[in-house]
């Protein structure tokens, strides 16, 4: 599959120098990757022999937000529809901002005329995941004035990458009624891109754990230590996962590097992934759901008896009857929100209707529904574990809610014994700071910079 390439590149999409690029752009400023400096600027170059219909700089940041932040694909503000019954046309300030790539946001102001019986359009109008051929073309003429040649090689890559996607996906499914595989496709992609392309595995708590506690042993240049070292050290891991820590001692003393490469066994838990544009965000567009799953709410290997079957068939019915992003297998949720700006992975919600359910059912005294609730308590920790292996892989910072944060989000739920058992024990576990942070309603949470390591590459399928 080719697309379009456009006369552009025949000057080898070099940028042009600074006389080119008045004589040309005159009128219009186009820019790529700007700061809020640099966007006031072309904002007040682009309004200053005008008075009428202007944009401020608090409409044109709105705008850049919602790609750079909210992770919408392109943003516009300032277009204007002029009914046929006026006699004269309209003048206004456009800006339009625009998903060129992972790494590029491309932003374009102009005045643009609307004449009677027409309405603005932006200057890149085709949805990249509906028409990537009719997108490509219209950004790398809208752009290419400030793009050099790796940087269009790297839109055309993108482009190709999502037209192909579109016609493998066409293909399988040519029976399929209507758009419903191009709306799948969209959310696949869509989750790719905040992703960054870098696809999160199930990581442990116990091994993210490891991980750490390695890397402080090398930082420190210990290349053993005893057991009873690593009890005072770190006395909850120790005590909680006491039985696998010890396969890793031999005589009471554990090699540096055996404790990250030691087995312990098959996971309980897995990941599954959903989308969220719903309410009760912190930011509008759309989130990433990870839901921290387990085969034990719909099988077991143990020969089922009354209570187990009631217990799971109650559990599928609340998963098929819940409006929360969730499936039969799913114990809980985190809800995050990727914020490119402060490269933060910042974590909106955690949830669980399973944990709700076992503990409204051992309160009534269900002995079935209290072993579950034990067993399954360390899901959070586990799943938390695992979005800040990937945060590490993409280079973020884990971040959280605070209280006074939390309260600040319409809807979201006040319940105090909800907060101390989904937010505060994460905390408090693993240590967040409290921070301020600009765009955020209140202080949040966010993890000590320097407790992050370099993460193991094999814990992310990467996409190329």
């Amino acid at each position: 599959m080719t697309l379009p390439h456009s006369k552009a590149l025949s000057q080898g999409g070099r940028q042009l120098d600074a006389d080119s690029l008045k004589l040309l752009g005159d009128g219009r400023q186009v820019l790529i990757n700007p700061d809020m400096s640099q966007l006031r600027q072309a904002l007040s170059k682009v309004q200053a022999r005008t008075r009428k219909h202007l944009l401020s700089i608090d409409e044109a940041s709105a705008v850049y937000r919602r790609v750079a932040q909210e992770g919408e694909s392109s943003a516009c503000a300032g277009l204007k529809d002029r009914p046929a019954y006026f006699g004269y046309g309209v003048s206004s300030t456009v800006i339009q901002v625009a998903r060129l790539s992972d790494s590029m946001i491309g932003c374009f102001i102009e005045r643009q005329q609307v004449l009677p019986g027409t309405k603005g359009v932006p200057p890149v109008s085709a949805d990249p995941y509906e028409n990537p051929q009719a997108w490509l073309k219209q950004v790398v003429t809208a752009f290419w004035m400030r793009l050099d040649d790796a940087q269009i090689a790297s839109i055309e890559r993108h482009a190709l990458s999502v037209a192909m996607e579109l016609g493998a996906r066409e293909s399988r499914n040519r029976s399929h009624a209507g758009g419903e595989h191009r709306a799948g496709l969209k959310r696949k992609l869509q989750l790719q891109a905040l992703f960054k392309h870098t696809e999160p595995l199930y990581v442990s708590e116990l091994a993210d754990t490891l991980q750490r506690i390695e890397h402080e042993l090398r930082a420190s240049n210990e290349s053993h230590i005893t057991w009873r070292a690593f009890q005072l050290r770190w006395p909850s891991i120790a005590a909680r996962y006491k039985r696998d820590l010890l396969m890793a001692f031999r005589q009471g003393v554990a090699q540096r590097d055996g404790l990250v490469l030691m087995c312990t066994g098959t996971s309980k838990y897995s990941l599954a992934f959903s989308l969220w544009s719903e309410v009760q965000t912190v930011f509008s567009g759309p989130q990433i759901v990870f839901q921290v799953c387990s085969p034990r709410l719909v099988w077991s290997g143990d020969t089922p008896n009354d209570d187990t079957t009631a217990l799971r068939e109650s559990l599928r019915d609340l998963a098929e009857d819940s409006g929360h992003p969730v499936t039969q297998e799913t114990v809980g949720w985190f809800r995050v929100h990727v914020d490119d700006l402060h490269r933060l992975v910042f974590i909106d919600e955690v949830q669980s209707d399973v944990m709700e359910h076992l503990f409204a059912c051992r309160a009534l005294g269900d002995v079935t529904a209290r072993q579950w609730a034990q067993e399954l308590a360390d899901w959070q920790l586990n799943g938390f574990s695992t979005i800040r292996q990937w945060a590490s892989v993409i280079g973020y910072q884990v971040a959280m809610h605070s209280h006074e944060s939390s309260a600040k989000i319409e809807g979201k739920s006040r319940s105090a014994r909800k907060w101390n058992i989904y937010y505060e024990v994460l905390i408090r576990h693993f240590s967040l700071t409290l921070e301020e942070f600009s765009g955020y309603p209140a202080p949040i949470f966010v993890e000590k910079v320097s407790t992050l390591v370099a993460p193991f590459a094999a814990q992310c399928v990467r996409y190329e």
